[in-house]
């Protein structure tokens, strides 16, 4: 019925990293529901309680025991997991997705054949229109390339990949609490490439795309090219809703600054709502109970937040 909390698929991420912990202070803390499956190694999930003997690990193991998926087995690993939540996800229309960080070299050892999840997901979901968007409460950012080597940027940066992140951001503005229906659509360039001086790809290829935005979106005004480190501040002043970046590290270095500790990474376009952590496996910490859990839980609540029909 309308209003019931949507059932989440939860993946352990890098069994070496912090996925694990994160797990079980996702079960202390209350956050798991009927319905969840949690997919981890649970022969390890349990030395691992057992030997942090924390009253929240002894809490989160009791709540995540019930919910373990039938492919929570010794051995399992990080792609294992992933693949076993997709089936799932993907067999039950309703059901949400979170997921751990992974260790990306590791994956693709394991046979994961895309350069993260972003990719992989839209691919097992069969969607060609997708976006990866981190969101928090000051910042919600956009990107128009994702897992790209910097000098390949500007060769592989068109205006279709700037439209199709614009289309998917500007549907998904509805959801950002507080967020103004405004978009800074960054340039590629330092200055926004001033004027042709420093690179013409705004001119060529960001304003086009602006302008067939803002034809599509007469509801949501999309501002630029603007320069990056004048469009990031205003945009955490309340100035835009989203922030659309060119590639990878133009977005995601600003918005860690601010919300590593509260930012969630989100898909756009995914027929199901996916939610993880802002940040990576963090294996020098791994296992010593020391990891801040706020982005995992922030990510739990992002999922459930979709309601059931």
């Amino acid at each position: 019925m309308r209003g019931s909390v949507a059932p989440i698929a939860i993946t352990q991420g890098d069994p070496d990293g912090v996925g694990p912990e994160l797990l079980l202070r996702v079960g202390a803390a209350g956050l798991l529901a009927e319905g969840d499956r949690v997919y981890v190694d649970a022969p390890r999930l349990r030395d691992l309680a057992r030997l942090l003997g924390t009253p929240w690990a002894t809490a989160g193991l009791a709540a995540i025991e019930p919910r373990l998926a039938p492919h929570a087995r010794a051995g399992l690993g990080q792609y294992a997991a992933l693949e076993a939540a997709m089936d799932d996800v993907l067999a039950h229309p309703g059901m949400n997705l979170v997921t751990a960080p992974i260790d990306k070299a590791r994956a693709q050892d394991e046979g994961l054949a895309y350069p993260g999840h972003t990719e992989y997901l839209a691919a097992r979901a069969g969607v060609r229109d997708f976006a990866m968007c981190m969101v928090g409460p000051r910042l919600r950012v956009a990107l128009a390339t994702i897992h790209l080597p910097l000098r390949d940027v500007a060769a592989r940066l068109g205006i279709v990949d700037i439209v199709r992140t614009g289309h998917l951001l500007a549907a998904a503005l509805p959801s950002f609490a507080g967020a103004v229906r405004r978009i800074a659509v960054l340039g590629l360039n330092p200055h926004a490439g001033e004027r042709g001086r420093l690179g013409d790809e705004e001119q060529r290829i960001i304003a086009p795309a602006i302008e067939q935005l803002a034809a599509a979106h007469p509801d949501v005004e999309f501002v630029g090219p603007v320069p990056a480190d004048a469009g990031f501040p205003a945009a955490a002043a309340g100035a835009y809703g989203a922030v659309l970046a060119m590639y990878h590290d133009q977005g995601l270095a600003p918005f860690k600054l601010l919300h590593f500790d509260d930012g969630i990474n989100v898909t756009l376009g995914l027929p199901f709502r996916r939610a993880s952590p802002d940040h990576g496996t963090a294996r020098d910490i791994a296992g010593r109970g020391i990891a801040r859990a706020t982005s995992m839980l922030q990510a739990v609540a992002h999922a459930r937040a979709a309601e059931v029909a």
